[in-house]
């Protein structure tokens, strides 16, 4: 199953810059999902960090790992939707960046379900 970003964005409160998904490539909902964004340089991140050249801050690469997850969440449980419901990471363990993420990166986002337990959901995202 695939997700076009105007489909995306029915399944997510935030908005502009928030979303942080374009396109869903597959998901499995209970197992996986693998996720598409596309960096561009006119991004809100990019007037300032940095001017000269341009990078996408760890924060924002983050963000969009969690926004991942959270789609495959929504499409597992239909957790996530209602007024006064929030979906957040609980932790993130040993991350580190090997590449600079640059404007007009296309960045591929994976997340995969670990184990599931009453209502709390542990996930693991690559």
């Amino acid at each position: 199953m695939t997700m076009t970003f105007e489909e995306i964005k029915t399944w997510r409160k935030q908005r502009f810059p928030f979303i942080m998904v374009d396109r869903v490539l597959e998901v499995e909902p209970g197992k996986r999902i693998k996720t598409l964004k596309n960096v561009t340089g006119n991004e809100v991140q990019f007037l300032g960090h940095f001017p000269d050249y341009a990078i996408m801050l760890g924060v924002f690469i983050v963000e969009a790992i969690g926004k991942c997850a959270s789609i495959l969440f929504i499409r597992t449980t239909s957790q996530g939707l209602n007024s006064g419901e929030l979906l957040v990471p609980a932790a993130i363990n040993d991350m580190r960046f090997f590449v600079s993420v640059l404007p007009f990166h296309p960045m591929a986002l994976e997340a995969n379900i670990l184990k599931m337990v009453g209502r709390r959901r542990l996930w693991r995202g690559s």
